[in-house]
């Protein structure tokens, strides 16, 4: 599959550059190299965009996927996070695979203070720390 074939072009790659044989593992060297593996990769990249849509900074038919959390009358004030988006529950299970749903799905699961980042440098920066700690925590 794609995914099988992106990581072996990761590990070929850190093996090229520390000069390793085929048959060594590559965990390590992708973690010195700071690579993050393929699924934290796209959840990167799915983050990365779901912020330009939520910012601006992404084209108006992407932006229209998304819809913020709208405020509950019974809810607290203290209790309400405007920074949540609806999640679409879908039909199938193919669908789940759609922006539309996985997009808010990974944003709704980050930390409120990584979906406050004041700019997309700073989003990325602190996401992709994330990511790569809970990758590589031991």
């Amino acid at each position: 599959s794609g995914i099988n074939a992106e990581y072996g072009v990761q590990n070929a790659a850190a093996r090229f550059i520390f000069g390793q044989r085929k048959w060594q593992g590559t965990t390590t060297l992708r973690k010195a190299l700071h690579f993050l593996p393929v699924s934290e990769r796209i959840t990167f990249k799915s983050c990365v965009l779901v912020y330009k849509c939520l910012n601006g900074m992404a084209p108006e038919y992407l932006s229209s996927l998304l819809e913020r959390r709208k405020k509950k009358p019974m809810r607290l004030r203290a209790d309400f996070d405007d920074l949540l988006l609806e999640t679409p529950h879908p039909k199938y299970k193919t669908t789940e695979r759609a922006f539309s749903v996985s997009g808010p799905k990974l944003w709704n699961s980050l930390p409120g203070e990584l979906r406050r980042s004041g700019n997309l440098k700073s989003f990325q920066t602190k996401l992709k720390t994330l990511l790569f700690t809970k990758a590589f925590s031991e």
